[in-house]
């Protein structure tokens, strides 16, 4: 049985926290339902900026506010072969934060520094459920299984990114100089990779414009011409997208908008933690959201068929956002939550347009949540999950509210 997500970091479909009954703080609307007297629980009411009181993220969030927005642009596997459709969970890149895919730390990151990364997305598929081993050279822990690990990173200008793609190749072709061989990518004249005879794994980077694209791709044998062609096919799939998204200046990186629609501000936040993280307090397209799941397939199938046009992640809260209040009601009607359902159950006591579905899950699935509600609210649906079925119903409650109490 394949889940729909794992969001171990997001914690849609893990998080939970325990609350106990009380009543809402907050007016009643005209022709909307007393939100004051819904069963809550503990759990918040009310919108963190309900004094206008926005969040301003601070210098160092930058870079992670920059990742989610190349995250819609980075793609995952699946979209680059359906076959690889088993995700890993993906991660921001910065100078200090190099994923093991790219090399050895300790030659990767003097390149990034001297380079100045400004920022950068990986995320990686695979055709099995399976893991990869970075260490001196790859290894994955099912032998026939393949992989594509895109990793791409935005440098100040072209100049340096060039300057980046080259010693990044250099750095990791002296690391490995005893066992590893340079090979051409037949259609990227400009791309340095390598590989190792008798592994399945090859490593190439290439500056395009001011970005660098790395890729690790893994196939199914140690066959250099598959390898070869993988890499290929996922340059080649890649590289066009990319150039849908335009590059940043130092100073437009560090101006960047954040949740200047009030969408991610709309989700239940127990924690009320507000600073920008990727997979916990994020906002994304389509792409991004579903590169956090387990099965890229199933993901993409239920996001897509949601019809939103951005989705906030908050504290174990999905919001999406979609065109109109009739859309956000088929979602409940239809029951298009994030997991597969397996049946429905209660929905929260005198919640409009809400549902309770119990998920489809493998017994020995011990992440995914038990139950997933929604509720809708003008264009908007909001997903909340846990493993009692009181708890969730109450979360759902109070993300009604704060819908309803919402700017």
């Amino acid at each position: 049985m394949n889940r729909a997500l794992a969001f171990p970091l997001v914690a849609l479909l893990v998080a939970g926290l325990t609350a106990c009954g009380s009543t809402v703080a907050g007016t009643s609307r005209p022709a909307e339902v007393d939100i004051r007297m819904l069963d809550t629980g503990s759990y918040p009411t009310e919108p963190l900026n309900a004094h206008d009181d926005d969040y301003q993220p601070d210098f160092i969030t930058m870079p992670e506010i920059a990742a989610m927005r190349l995250s819609d642009y980075v793609l995952p596997a699946y979209e680059i072969d359906p076959h690889l459709k088993f995700g890993r969970l993906p991660a921001g890149i910065t100078s200090g934060l190099l994923p093991g895919e790219l090399g050895a730390e300790g030659a990767m990151k003097p390149v990034a520094e001297r380079n100045k990364l400004l920022f950068g997305f990986r995320t990686t598929g695979f055709d099995q459920k399976t893991t990869i081993i970075p260490s001196a050279w790859p290894i994955k822990t099912t032998e026939h299984a393949t992989a594509v690990s895109m990793m791409v990173m935005q440098f100040p200008d072209a100049e340096r990114a060039a300057k980046a793609a080259t010693e990044f190749y250099d750095a990791d072709l002296d690391t490995n100089r005893e066992q590893n061989q340079p090979v051409a990518l037949p259609k990227y004249n400009l791309a340095h990779a390598h590989w190792r005879p008798g592994t399945p794994f090859l490593r190439a980077t290439l500056a395009h414009g001011s970005y660098v694209v790395a890729v690790l791709v893994s196939a199914s044998e140690p066959d250099l011409n598959a390898l070869l062609a993988l890499a290929e096919k996922s340059y080649a799939a890649q590289l066009p997208v990319l150039d849908q998204l335009p590059t940043l200046t130092d100073e437009e990186l560090y101006r960047l908008p954040w949740d200047t629609d009030h969408l991610l501000s709309r989700a239940l936040n127990p924690n009320k933690t507000e600073r920008p993280s990727i997979g916990s307090q994020a906002l994304y397209n389509l792409r991004g959201i579903v590169q956090y799941a387990d099965d890229l397939s199933v993901a993409k199938q239920r996001f897509g068929a949601m019809n939103a046009d951005r989705f906030a992640v908050s504290d174990g809260t999905i919001v999406a956002r979609t065109p109109d209040p009739a859309a956000a009601k088929r979602i409940v009607a239809e029951r298009r939550t994030p997991a597969p359902v397996a049946r429905d159950t209660d929905a929260p006591p005198n919640v409009p347009d809400s549902a309770c579905v119990e998920n489809r899950r493998d017994p020995n699935d011990f992440d995914m949540k038990r139950f997933t509600c929604v509720v809708a609210y003008r264009q908007y649906a909001g997903f909340v999950t846990g493993d009692q079925l009181l708890d969730v119903q109450q979360r759902a409650a109070a993300q009604y509210a704060i819908f309803a109490n919402s700017r």
